[in-house]
């Protein structure tokens, strides 16, 4: 990966498992009872991670994260196990960041780590009814995400976000301020 080779091997698996790390605790910060929510939103995270990937082209840095997190795909549910105190190493790799990549690709990462969570958090509520299964209906959903994320789509479109959520996502804001 572009810009990591003097990083610490725990460090690189922090920085690369985070953005799946955050969308798995996302899926979690407003939990209905039963799975069902809980499968689409894990559904919906991979399509998210490839979205966000799209959306920062100009960050090779990005984009190399979200194909090392897809390529890794067997450590996820190693990764989901550790899912439920991100802040912390949210804090952490913003700072080891702060060493490694230049600001530019450091904002880039910061801002497709909140993208991951909005849009997890989006995700049941555009789904949260009966599309959940819906092959074109998710397509349709990460083309507004792509496009919500190059700044071409409606804001109105992701309003479906709960109290937990929102309050989930200030807190994962504020982690990630670092050393700013």
């Amino acid at each position: 990966m572009s810009d990591l080779g003097s990083l610490l091997p725990e460090e690189s698996e922090l920085l690369i498992a985070l953005p799946y790390r955050v969308g798995v605790w996302m899926s979690h910060a407003d939990d209905d009872d039963g799975e069902g929510d809980d499968a689409r939103e894990m559904k919906a995270l991979e399509g998210i991670i490839k979205s966000v990937a799209k959306a920062h082209e100009g960050s090779g840095f990005v984009q190399d994260v979200a194909q090392e997190i897809l390529r890794l795909r067997e450590h996820w549910s190693g990764w989901e196990a550790r899912s439920f105190n991100i802040l912390p190493d949210c804090e952490k790799v913003m700072g080891v960041l702060k060493g490694h990549v230049n600001d530019n690709d450091r904002k880039a990462y910061r801002a497709a780590l909140l993208q991951i969570a909005e849009t997890v958090a989006q995700a049941h509520g555009e789904f949260g009814m009966d599309a959940g299964d819906d092959v074109g209906a998710w397509g349709g959903f990460l083309e507004k995400v792509v496009n919500k994320l190059k700044g071409e789509g409606e804001d109105a479109a992701f309003m479906n976000i709960s109290p937990a959520e929102d309050d989930a996502l200030n807190r994962l804001s504020v982690a990630l301020q670092g050393n700013d």
